[in-house]
């Protein structure tokens, strides 16, 4: 059991639950799909959107990214990692601000 506390440190979450992950998409190309959607859209809101967004939670998102990039090959048929790579990421950043 993987506690993970999100952003707003109002919930905690089994990262190890699959329940915590319901919402996803099942599969790793749907999941897939979505992170690099939600990828684009990060670098489009903080490049063009607002520039002169705050650096570290901007670095530790790049972080994320970076991290997501260099093991997706060695989990490319693991969904469960895709889910929690999604699930992080949202976390991260759907409240930039």
């Amino acid at each position: 059991m993987r506690i993970f506390v999100d952003r707003l440190n109002c919930c905690e979450h089994d990262l190890d639950n699959p329940e915590t992950y319901q919402y996803l998409p099942k599969t790793t190309r749907g999941l897939r799909d979505m992170m690099f959607k939600e990828i684009g859209y990060f670098h489009c809101y903080v490049t063009y959107f607002h520039p002169y967004w705050d650096d570290d939670q901007v670095n530790k998102v790049e972080d994320m990214i970076e991290y997501f990039c260099n093991n997706e090959k060695k989990n490319y048929e693991n969904v469960l990692w895709y889910q929690e790579q999604v699930f992080l990421f949202m976390n991260e950043t759907e409240n930039m601000c």
